[in-house]
């Protein structure tokens, strides 16, 4: 994957571009025998040296333009985006927009042409004023607990999952009633912790960011504990490992899936 990166995840010419991310698209084909059991999550994270997992609140102060390119890549392989409202406030998550080039590769890809749907997590409701909702080709999906389910906004579509807060295996499987079950996870952390305490994380894509942030700058799995020590193998081309710009991108999967 080294050189399909390069040294800043770009290419000289938009035709060397997509033969790139048609390449990474083969090297992070989802598990079609896995598939047919049921939904798959994949979380895309990235941590600093030190094991921050932000700069000033933003994850994507950590990123650079290789980690850039492989996090499209991993967003347009799947089905639907789950992802927590604090991540979707704190990041400045904007609505789907309907970018050709986007839609022809996912075609490419054996996929739909429209990009895939935003599910977000929230177990007290989320701002219909948000982008995601007002500016968006791909409506978005709330999942929240039926205590919380009037604070949707209105015409959201809603999954209920869970009585106070929100059950995340739950969720998971009614994304996967639904057809969708490339579930493609981003956090926030916390959300990542519920899904690997409960078993529920299938592989993890880790970005190893060549930077130390200090403390107070959180931690993977956002405290959660975890009721027994959960094992991870190395998956994919190099045994896992890549590097590209200074930064190590590291794949593993759940031993047993």
């Amino acid at each position: 994957m080294t050189d399909l990166l390069g040294a800043d995840g770009r290419a000289a010419d938009p035709a060397a571009q997509s033969d790139i991310d048609d390449r990474l698209a083969m090297l992070y084909a989802w598990p079609d025998d896995q598939l047919a059991d049921g939904p798959v999550v994949r979380a895309n994270m990235v941590v600093s040296l030190d094991g921050g997992i932000g700069v000033d609140g933003r994850s994507g102060g950590l990123g650079n333009d290789a980690d850039g390119r492989l996090f499209q890549v991993l967003r347009d392989l799947a089905d639907v985006i789950l992802v927590g409202s604090g991540t979707v406030r704190a990041e400045g998550y904007g609505g789907v927009e309907a970018d050709p080039e986007r839609m022809a590769r996912r075609v490419r890809w054996g996929l739909p042409g429209t990009p895939p749907p935003i599910a977000v997590v929230t177990n007290r409701g989320v701002a219909a004023d948000l982008p995601l909702f007002t500016d968006t080709v791909t409506p978005p999906i709330v999942i929240t607990p039926k205590a919380a389910a009037g604070q949707a906004p209105d015409g959201a579509d809603v999954i209920i999952a869970g009585e106070d807060e929100v059950d995340l295996p739950a969720a998971v499987a009614a994304l996967g009633r639904r057809g969708l079950r490339r579930v493609h996870c981003e956090g926030g952390p916390r959300i990542l912790g519920e899904l690997v305490a409960a078993g529920r994380l299938d592989e993890l894509c880790l970005t190893l960011a060549p930077t130390m942030v200090g403390p107070g700058n959180g931690s993977l799995l956002g405290g959660v504990e975890l009721p027994q020590q959960a094992d991870w193998v190395p998956t994919g081309p190099e045994g896992g490992v890549a590097v590209a710009d200074g930064a190590v991108f590291l794949r593993y999967r759940r031993r047993g899936r």
